[in-house]
This record gives C-alpha cells, sequence and structure tokens, in this order.
C-alpha cells in the first residue's frame, strides 16, 4: 500500500510539470482551479497595467478602450482572462483601470479583478494646456484660521 501511495504522489508530481497533464489535474479539482484562474489573471492584469504604464510614458498616449485588444496583442499579451472574456481598459483624467471581469464574466461586479495605475505628473503634464497648480501663498492658510477661530470665539459662523 505505501509503494502504490509513494507511486501515486510521484507520478502526481511528474505529472504538473507537464503543461498540458497540469491543466488536466487542475481541471479535476474545482476549487484549486478557480484559485488558479484567479491568481493568473491577477498576475496578467498586473502585468498589463504595468505596461500600459511604461508605454504611456515612454509615449505620452494610453490606449484608448475601443483599441485596447489591438494593444494587447501588439505587446505580445492575451486578449482572453482565465474564463473567456476580455481584458478592460478605462482612461480616467488621473488615472487608468486595466480588468478581468472575473469568473463571472460580467463587468463591474464584485468578483472583477482590476488594476488601478494613477497617471502621474508627467502625463498629465503632456496634456495640451496643462499647467500645475500654484501652491497658497503661506500667509494664506495661517490667516484664514486665525479669522475662523476668531469668528468661532465670537459665535460666528
Amino acid at each position: 500500500m505505501k509503494k502504490v501511495l509513494i507511486f501515486l504522489i510521484i507520478a502526481g508530481g511528474v505529472a504538473l510539470f507537464e503543461p498540458r497533464s497540469r491543466q488536466q489535474i487542475i481541471d479535476l479539482f474545482p476549487s484549486l482551479s478557480a484559485t488558479t484562474h484567479r491568481r493568473k489573471a491577477e498576475r496578467a492584469v498586473r502585468q498589463i497595467a504595468l505596461d500600459v504604464k511604461k508605454d504611456a510614458d515612454e509615449t505620452g498616449t494610453h490606449p484608448q478602450s475601443s483599441e485596447f485588444g489591438a494593444w494587447l496583442a501588439e505587446n505580445r499579451h492575451g486578449a482572453e482572462d482565465p474564463w473567456g472574456s476580455n481584458y478592460y481598459f478605462e482612461l480616467h483624467p488621473d488615472s487608468f483601470v486595466v480588468g478581468s471581469p472575473g469568473p463571472d464574466t460580467k463587468r463591474r461586479t464584485e468578483d472583477d479583478i482590476r488594476q488601478l495605475k494613477y497617471r502621474g505628473p508627467k502625463a498629465a503634464q503632456l496634456q495640451p494646456g496643462y499647467s500645475p497648480p500654484a501652491p497658497p501663498p503661506s500667509g494664506v492658510k495661517n490667516s484664514a484660521m486665525r479669522n475662523a477661530q476668531q469668528a468661532a470665539s465670537r459665535g460666528e459662523k
């Protein structure tokens, strides 16, 4: 009995190193499969977001949501997550999001896997007409605080 058990453990270990048999073994255990898919999608989303940021820092532009599939192909990323849905991209004025719809294959649900990246001042400065906000003069904050305290002590709002 011990020999059979040892043989099965060794055979299972060897089978996990072979990619084709690894997927078949993982599919036999649904909870293991779900965890593996989630981790794979998390790694992919994280790497895609890093590549988008790097590309944007170099070129000064971000891909458009409608062109994201082509951007993924051009940058050697698969367009589909482990559940067969397309990765998505949302561009916001100060940030962007790369995501996977997750196991339910529906966007904007609790099981989505999303990676938010801020575009940062370098990317913002590339926009036409951008100028960083000026800090307030040093005395403005102090005098505003003093006026508020004086008004509070007099009972004013």
